[in-house]
């Protein structure tokens, strides 16, 4: 088995556990996913959040968003630069991906949103009709596509929601860079506190909101 398709079967793993995790813990919202890319994790969670309906009826109120250029990374600031994120990597088709997850979501109210952060994500949640987050998935590897992504969840997140991060050790692990660097910055800027949950993969990490700034 090679180190890509491990951390895969560890990601699965991981977001079968905070489905599951938030639908016994009733937190109602919906799921978020940045970084979509071939729709693999998007389609996953979609599944899973079907298979857990059983425990919890809300479940199934859960709209699902997932928001990706689909072609690449575009223009990489020097901070961002890292041999392996490059558009040859990451480039995807929105077609593709639409049609694998229409065929899955069946009765799941699903949104792929196109585009550079810095447009799809400019008029905030509301637009979307976003209230609240319940599973936010940070899969978008620099900082500053991962800050991006977090600013957008700055008025949705709430307690007892689960923020996973991708690529949380990229960058030789240094915390003044890429997806970490973004993290500290959104914990900062909201006032919540985290707990890690789980680390997986080559790199992962999972956080459920302890705390909440009244």
């Amino acid at each position: 088995m090679s180190k890509v398709q491990s951390h895969n079967l560890e990601k699965y793993y991981v977001l079968k556990k905070v489905h599951y995790l938030s639908a016994i813990e009733d937190v109602a919202g919906d799921y978020l996913e940045f970084g979509v890319f071939t729709g693999s994790s998007f389609c996953h969670s979609i599944r899973c959040s079907q298979k857990v309906r059983y425990l919890n009826s809300s479940v199934s109120l859960t709209k699902f968003f997932g928001f990706d250029s689909f072609s690449g990374f575009g223009e990489i600031t020097a901070e961002d630069q890292h041999s392996f994120y490059t558009d040859e990597n990451f480039d995807t088709d929105l077609g593709k991906v639409e049609r694998r997850v229409q065929k899955v979501a069946k009765n799941t109210t699903f949104k792929l949103v196109p585009g550079f952060f810095s447009d799809s994500l400019s008029l905030g949640p509301s637009s979307l009709g976003i209230e609240k987050a319940r599973i936010i998935f940070v899969d978008s590897d620099t900082y500053s596509s991962s800050s991006e992504a977090l600013t957008f969840c700055e008025s949705i997140v709430q307690l007892g929601a689960f923020i996973i991060l991708d690529d949380y050790y990229s960058y030789k692990g240094s915390s003044l860079k890429g997806v970490t660097k973004a993290f500290d910055e959104f914990i900062d800027h909201t006032g919540i506190k985290v707990r890690r949950v789980f680390t997986y993969g080559m790199g992962g990490a999972v956080f459920v909101v302890s705390e909440v700034k009244e």
